[in-house]
């Protein structure tokens, strides 16, 4: 058996395999092969090949652990991840197999698309057209081969629906989309920008200033041109940091104080990504708007509808979305030239029940992993009774949820009876944590 045959299988062959990982696993096993021929560079040469599925996760693995001495860096890279390797649904798995071996995947561009789409909504929950709006945008600049300048988004909504959560999600979707690790995340909280002066820790203070030697939040770049600059909160920002943007938007390049690399002082953005949250409801521009200016009166923009399109209808409901955010921006008090640099403003809205229960199932989890539990079920009863019908946001939620499961958690913790998935059940005033059976 090739290993190269699971790299270039077709949706039939997947699907088929598929079937039998499941049907294994619901006998408690793994579906094996024995004997595969590995690519070259690998040692050793032939390995066994497993699939398992744990929960809704499959692993793929090998017996023994495969060492690559090759120059192939995709393989490279996949190898370095282990023995085992675990990937959040079969799909997943299945794409990654298609980008290795130095074998030409047979997905399309707009397949790509799909898979950007796909591995973001694995992050962020209930947010079907956001996340299609932004992974859009992402797949249009990211595969650019010169690019004129960089891709700049504002994600606008309530606070708590998953703004955070995609820009923290966009770098490793894409560095998993492209088998390589090209994109990595610089966080910056404009809530700390709200004086005139610290708009020089973007770009540097003046030579003779206080604060000229140090490292600037935009300096970024120069290590690597591929960075996602996530500003949180850009209401609370002083109205001169916009304007630090408006060349970098536009031309993709800014002149930094301090010189360097043989006296440049040319920062590149053109191939960077630079994500903007706001609480501001920019559908609505009777509301506050970003800081910049009194409110001001005008009719409010409509809502960008939710649900998947092909490019070029999704592409045409984005442009009228995005300017009607643009507009309501400049209502708000922002100048137009700067409204209109932005390459999109997507906006997000408040969570519905099911998508509160399975935010609430996703935190359940997350706590158990905190103790060193794998909670792979949670009883659908149980999740709608720990979901509380009002909450000023889904984060508010997490204490609440810490009170009542953490004796629990510290209590199975401490028997390590060797029970690798758990489901929780019974009711919030008794909880019960067992084994995952499927």
């Amino acid at each position: 058996m090739e290993f190269a045959r699971f790299c270039t299988c077709d949706p039939v062959g997947y699907a088929r395999l598929k079937q039998r990982v499941d049907a294994c696993a619901r006998l408690g096993r793994s579906y094996e092969f024995a004997g595969c021929n590995l690519p070259s560079g690998c040692r050793p040469a032939q390995a066994q090949l497993g699939f398992w599925r744990y929960g809704e996760d499959y692993l793929l693995y090998f017996r023994p652990t495969v060492v690559y001495d090759g120059t192939d860096p995709r393989l490279a890279h996949f190898f370095s991840q282990g023995a085992v390797q675990r990937y959040a649904g079969f799909q997943a798995m299945t794409d990654r197999l298609h980008t290795l071996a130095g074998i030409h995947s047979p997905h399309t561009t707009h397949d790509l698309f799909d898979r950007l789409r796909c591995t973001l909504q694995d992050s962020v929950l209930g947010q079907e057209g956001a996340v299609e709006a932004a992974a859009f945008k992402l797949w249009s600049h990211a595969f650019k081969r010169e690019p004129l300048r960089p891709l700049s988004l504002i994600f606008y909504g309530p606070t708590g629906v998953g703004k955070s959560e995609l820009g923290k999600a966009i770098a490793p979707a894409l560095n998993r989309c492209l088998d390589e690790e090209r994109y990595r995340l610089v966080w910056t909280e404009l809530n700390t920008f709200t004086e005139a002066h610290s708009v020089y820790r973007l770009t540097g203070a003046p030579p003779g200033y206080v604060g000229y030697e140090d490292t600037t939040v935009l300096e970024a770049v120069r290590a690597c041109p591929y960075t996602v600059f996530m500003f949180d909160e850009l209401d609370k920002a002083h109205p001169e940091v916009l304007k630090v943007f408006m060349s970098i938007l536009d031309e993709g390049r800014c002149t930094a104080r301090q010189e360097k690399d043989q006296g440049s002082r040319e920062l590149d953005f053109r191939r960077c990504i630079f994500l903007f949250t706001t609480n501001t409801d920019l559908s609505d521009t009777r509301r506050r708007g970003l800081g910049f200016a009194l409110p001001r009166e005008g009719p409010a923009a409509p809502v960008p509808q939710d649900g998947p399109s092909a490019p070029a209808g999704l592409a045409q409901r984005l442009f009228q979305a995005d300017e009607s955010a643009r507009l309501a921006l400049a209502r708000s008090g922002v100048l137009r030239e700067i409204a209109g640099r932005f390459s999109g403003l997507i906006g997000f809205h408040r969570l519905d029940r099911a998508a509160r229960e399975a935010v609430t199932k996703k935190q359940i989890a997350a706590l158990g992993r905190e103790y060193g539990l794998d909670i792979v079920q949670v009883d659908p009863q149980l999740v709608r009774l720990l979901t509380p019908e009002e909450a000023i946001s889904p984060r508010s939620t997490v204490p609440m949820l810490e009170g009542l499961l953490t004796p629990l958690f510290l209590e199975h913790a401490a028997l390590a009876n060797g029970e690798k998935s758990l489901c929780l059940s019974g009711t919030p005033d008794r909880p019960v944590l067992g084994p995952y059976w499927e």
